[in-house]
């Protein structure tokens, strides 16, 4: 994903912070293009399993789940973008989904998909996923 912006916890109090619902309509629909496209690129993942004939190589079998698991990851980062949008529409965009409150501006300029401030975030990971500076 070319377009993403990685920047430091530092760096994130002086970006500059996305104003209209314009433009981040544009940034959501700019990263779905990015992932869709990335899909597309791959092309069908199809199990091909043929009865009585099984792969040799088990690192042909790793190299599909690797594929099925991105694909899997890529999907799920297009609802999350479809549903930011569709959060846009109805008003509740920059709200999180879970308590309600509003989410930090920092950490939606981070991922202008997230649906949860950090305090739900963190209920919502298990225990040791969740990493911070």
């Amino acid at each position: 994903m070319d377009g993403l912006l990685l920047q430091t916890v530092e760096g994130l109090g002086d970006a500059p912070l996305m104003r209209t619902g314009c433009e981040i309509w544009e940034w959501l629909q700019g990263e779905k293009e990015e992932v869709t496209h990335e899909i597309l690129s791959e092309g069908p993942l199809c199990q091909t399993a043929v009865s009585g004939v099984q792969e040799a190589e088990a690192a042909g079998e790793n190299g599909r789940e690797i594929e099925w698991r991105h694909r899997a990851q890529l999907e799920t980062r297009l609802r999350e973008l479809n549903d930011a949008q569709d959060r846009l529409m109805d008003g509740a965009y920059g709200r999180c989904t879970d308590c309600g409150g509003e989410i930090d501006r920092g950490r939606l300029a981070a991922d202008p998909a997230s649906a949860l401030c950090m305090n739900c975030q963190r209920s919502a990971e298990p225990e040791g996923v969740f990493y911070t500076m």
